[in-house]
């Protein structure tokens, strides 16, 4: 599953041939980090671009470091809460933010606050002047039956949890 999770298309090999190194993947260690970062370096091998691909994240479980470690990736453990932590972080013209809490989030309302407002924050303070992609999602459609085939767009917006507010 990992191989064709991380296979390139031709339109991404294309991209990252043309990008001027290192891309930095804030918050690579969480559930798309680890095969985000492995898609890029096998994009920049396949496009013979010497870009190197950089996780940050806590790495609260050593064996995703590891593994990032062992595609050819280049890891920094740090906390992305704390803000001269972030501000020492190496330069990169291109960034991929993924921090964010979502599960959990009720039991700990301030932890889910600080980390989708001020990690996020204290990223784009530290790479103002770098190309940053931002992904999050919204977790504002009610829950529905899976018999339904899932939430639409035309449902009523029902944000549910410290997440989604």
């Amino acid at each position: 599953m990992t191989e064709l999770l991380t296979r390139p298309s031709a339109a991404l090999v294309e991209f990252i041939g043309t990008l001027d190194g290192p891309l930095m993947v804030l918050g690579a260690s969480g559930k798309m980090g680890p095969t985000l970062c492995l898609l890029a370096r096998r994009a920049a091998l396949a496009a013979g671009q010497p870009l190197e691909i950089i996780a940050a994240s806590r790495f609260s479980d050593p064996a995703t470091r590891r593994w990032l470690e062992e595609q050819g990736i280049r890891t920094l453990a740090v906390d992305l809460l704390d803000r001269d932590a972030v501000q020492a972080l190496p330069d990169a013209p291109n960034v991929v933010h993924l921090t964010g809490l979502k599960f959990g989030t009720s039991t700990n309302p301030a932890l889910t606050w600080a980390t989708n407002t001020l990690a996020p924050a204290w990223a784009v303070e530290r790479y103002a002047g770098s190309r940053i992609v931002a992904l999050s999602s919204g977790n504002v459609y009610p829950r529905v039956p899976v018999s339904s085939g899932g939430a639409r767009e035309d449902h009523p917006l029902t944000p549910l949890g410290e997440y989604a507010n």
